[in-house]
C-alpha cells in the first residue's frame, strides 16, 4: 500500500530536501511548482484512485493525422512544419568505409606532422 500511495516518493523527497536542498529543487521542480511535498502525495494518489475508480474507461487521445516527408540527410518534416533530425542506420560497407576514410585522415595529420619536424 506505501508504494501505491507513493510512499517511497515521499522518503526520497524528504532525504533529497534535507541532503541536498539543489538536487531536490532540480529533481522535484515540477512538484516545487505545483506546491506539492511529501505530505501531500498520499492525497494526491487517493483522489488519482478515486477519479479512476468513478470512470475506468480509457479514452484514447485524437490522432493528429500528420504526414512525414522523409529527406536524404536524416531530415524529417512534417505537415504542420515541424523539422526533426534523424539518424538513420547505416550499412556494414558504409560504416567499414568510413572508418578507413577517418584512419585515412589520421595518418595523413600524422605524415603531415612528421614532415613538419623534418624541416
Amino acid at each position: 500500500k506505501e508504494k501505491i500511495f507513493g510512499g517511497q516518493v515521499k522518503d526520497y523527497m524528504e532525504m533529497l530536501a534535507e541532503e541536498d536542498p539543489t538536487k531536490y529543487e532540480a529533481h522535484f521542480s515540477k512538484y516545487i511548482k505545483a506546491d506539492m511535498d511529501g505530505e501531500k502525495l498520499e492525497e494526491m494518489y487517493s483522489e488519482a484512485h478515486e477519479k479512476i475508480k468513478e470512470d475506468p474507461e480509457h479514452e484514447l487521445a485524437e490522432k493528429k493525422g500528420l504526414a512525414h516527408t522523409k529527406g536524404e540527410d536524416g531530415q524529417v518534416t512534417t505537415s504542420d512544419g515541424t523539422e526533426h533530425v534523424r539518424n538513420f542506420k547505416i550499412t556494414l560497407e558504409q560504416r567499414r568505409a568510413k572508418v578507413a576514410a577517418k584512419i585515412a585522415a589520421s595518418q595523413a595529420k600524422l605524415i603531415a606532422a612528421a614532415d613538419d619536424e623534418d624541416e
